[in-house]
């Protein structure tokens, strides 16, 4: 895809993206740049025109906006714009039909006059979400009063504190009491501030900004007596207490978000990608007669691996969108489509990442550089909409259990195809030795949850790639560096040994050579590349704008 496609592009020479920094220094400087992140956040859903119905129908507009490279101009925008679309106007949209004040609602918050936010995990409940101790009571008029009944119970990390002076309204998941009977945890819209001071009976303690990555105004809520309208609660109240399926089908927006974010790290890795072979390029080593440290296969496995991944993980997210789409498919396999994508691409984009940091020395220990930033924020994206490492867990539990199913290869002869199955097989057998309520399954199963899981995806992006005409050299790239992951599996089953792995590595490096320059600059990031030393010029000029010290005058140095 070329740079011309994104509609974001002309947003770079806006005032409020020149003001983008992962560098607060002071809270008051953090508290305006996430000003700005708003401002940002704005302009970029505007720019793509993405309306109500693209957010309920999940419209490929949707899915491609959270491919635009603008999103890791400044991290932090992209973090409030899928709260606010995804989760925030995504589940009250969901109710909406027939509310006309959730209408009005959703109305403002997509003409952004209202900030959306959705409040779930608490501080002493995070992936144990479930058990969330914010109660509502249902009072005998029809209205509600919410509290959180110990600080442990006040709700984590999203950025509720008032901004811009626009009103903030968020999703609040709470236990729902109704005559003193839990009735199961439910979604109710409730109004924090009114962008310049909180809401009677709710407080917002600003957290201090995450290391490394651009600031978001994160903070701790808390509610006391909080009264709100009979309207706020979404859904109905019901005769009976909700069940866990309930609550699973209600939070359906995390499942899209959990696909949706890690899209993100596919122009994140595009950028890092792009930043490390134009560097190597660029940078060149020994005498007399210097070389460009590209021409080193150390400098070449990283980043050829990093532009192979990105084109794989494309094909990968049309695959992944295509099955999570599908009305026909139970919620349970849709998940699994998307935490099996999650993984994957999280895994690609953090590790890769880590090598092409290193591979630009000590240049790549600079934010300035864009890729250790990048990294900083992406650690953000593992965590949320579900930490990768749980949704593992559960989705290799059922699919060893056989309670469902994922689809099946298209290459079936494929390395990547015959290891999903032969440690998929090695694994069942095991739960069927020691039954899955087992300390033995805890033990041997649980540790390789992650693995399991990646095994699948490997094989589903390979074959995305292939099934949609990814060019040979980088499907060969791809597979032979999921092969690396799990190399002791080859060659304990004898379809490879080492020698062999390093001559179809080398093979495909070679190949790819002549072709890296044209996968680089296809990926079309450049206009979004800020890193200075790429050219000399940019590297004359960062250097001559940095703070000088010098000697003293004359007069002084005599004294």
């Amino acid at each position: 895809m070329s740079a011309r496609n994104w509609p974001s592009e002309s947003l770079l020479q806006l005032d409020v993206f020149k003001a983008a920094g992962a560098n607060p220094g002071s809270r008051d400087n953090a508290l305006a740049l996430c000003n700005n992140a708003y401002r940002r956040a704005e302009q970029i859903w505007k720019k793509w025109g993405l309306t109500f119905e693209d957010i309920l129908t999940l419209s490929p507009k949707f899915w491609k906006i959270h491919n635009d490279p603008i999103a890791w101009h400044d991290g932090s925008s992209i973090t409030i714009m899928t709260i606010h679309l995804n989760l925030a106007v995504g589940t009250i949209g969901t109710y909406a039909k027939g509310r006309p004040e959730l209408q009005r609602l959703c109305a403002d918050m997509m003409d952004c006059k209202a900030i959306g936010q959705f409040l779930l995990t608490e501080v002493g409940h995070g992936l144990d979400a479930a058990n969330l101790e914010t109660a509502t009571h249902l009072q005998d008029d029809g209205t509600f009063v919410m509290n959180s009944p110990n600080r442990y119970a006040s709700k984590y990390m999203p950025p509720t504190v008032p901004v811009l002076g626009k009103p903030c309204y968020a999703v609040v998941w709470s236990q729902l009491y109704v005559k003193g009977e839990k009735r199961g945890i439910r979604p109710f819209v409730v109004q924090l501030n009114d962008g310049v001071n909180m809401c009677k009976g709710i407080t917002a303690k600003l957290i201090p900004t995450r290391h490394g990555a651009t600031p978001v105004n994160h903070a701790i809520t808390h509610f006391t007596n909080v009264a709100l309208p009979s309207w706020s609660l979404l859904g109905p109240v019901g005769e009976k207490p909700s069940t866990h399926e309930d609550f699973l089908q209600a939070i359906w927006r995390i499942a899209v978000g959990t696909l949706a974010l890690a899209s993100l790290a596919i122009p994140a890795l595009q950028i890092a990608a792009h930043i490390a072979y134009k560097y190597s390029l660029r940078r060149h080593v020994g005498a007399p007669n210097p070389v460009p440290i590209i021409s080193f296969r150390t400098q070449q496995i990283p980043i050829f691996t990093a532009v192979a991944q990105t084109y794989v993980l494309q094909a990968f997210q049309n695959y992944a969108v295509k099955h999570f789409t599908d009305n026909s498919a139970n919620h349970q396999s849709r998940h699994a489509i998307a935490t099996t994508y999650k993984a994957v691409v999280m895994e690609h984009a953090q590790t890769s990442h880590f090598n092409l940091s290193e591979r630009l020395g000590a240049q790549g220990l600079f934010d300035y550089n864009q890729i250790v930033t990048q990294f900083s924020e992406m650690r953000g994206i593992v965590i949320a909409e579900g930490d990768i490492l749980v949704l593992c867990i559960r989705l290799a539990s059922e699919l060893l259990l056989g309670r469902y199913g994922v689809p099946a290869t298209t290459n079936p002869n494929s390395l990547l195809a015959r290891h999903e199955k032969g440690v998929f097989e090695e694994c069942r057998a095991l739960a069927r030795k020691y039954g899955h309520r087992s300390q033995q399954f805890s033990d041997y199963i649980l540790p390789r949850s992650k693995d399991l899981v990646e095994a699948i995806g490997h094989r589903m992006a390979y074959d995305a790639a292939v099934d949609q005409g990814v060019d040979k050299v980088l499907c060969d790239i791809y597979e032979v560096f999921a092969v690396k992951k799990d190399i002791g599996w080859y060659v304990e089953t004898g379809l490879l040994n080492r020698a062999a792995v390093s001559e179809i590595e080398s093979t495909a490096m070679n190949a790819a050579v002549p072709k890296m320059n044209d996968f680089v600059d296809a990926m079309g990031v450049a206009p979004w590349v800020k890193a200075p030393i790429l050219a000399e010029a940019t590297w004359d000029r960062f250097v001559n704008n940095l703070y000088t010290f010098r000697e003293a005058p004359e007069v002084r140095a005599a004294m």
